[in-house]
């Protein structure tokens, strides 16, 4: 991306995580962090984070609706398995890769609408990214 900011040699970097078609901007310093499709400016970003699902992981719950009957379901809930790739954005040079979970606890929701049997993941949390993506955005990582 030649209009992206050059990585300097130490942080903080600008880095932003592309997870299922929104781009999450990342500071890696705790805090909220924004999730925009649209943001940040293209000047803005250092380093890109991809992150692809690579697999259901190990079994987190199984939720099951019986009421009413005829509106019976079963929803597994699985850990996500994922692969990330950091680059610097200017060049696309490889700095890193790392695998990582999709969340690991899953929760059964009260109700649910009638219909088939599933299996549900998640990809991993704004806590998870942080312990991964935090010595880059800290300039402790190439």
């Amino acid at each position: 991306m030649p209009r992206a900011a050059h990585a300097s040699a130490s942080g903080p970097h600008a880095v932003v995580v592309h997870v299922n078609g929104l781009l999450h901007q990342f500071e890696g310093s705790g805090g909220y962090d924004r999730t925009d499709p649209f943001a940040p400016l293209p000047e803005q970003v250092q380093l890109v984070a991809c992150v692809r699902y690579e697999g259901l992981g190990k079994l987190l719950k199984v939720c099951r609706y019986e009421a009413p009957v005829e509106a019976g379901r079963k929803i597994s809930h699985y850990e996500g398995r994922y692969g990330i790739r950091v680059l610097e954005a200017r060049t696309g040079r490889l700095l890193g890769t790392h695998r990582m979970a999709g969340r690991t606890s899953a929760t059964c929701t009260r109700f649910v609408e009638g219909g088939a049997d599933t299996e549900e993941f998640q990809p991993p949390g704004d806590a998870a990214f942080r312990r991964v993506l935090g010595p880059y955005a800290r300039g402790e990582k190439p």
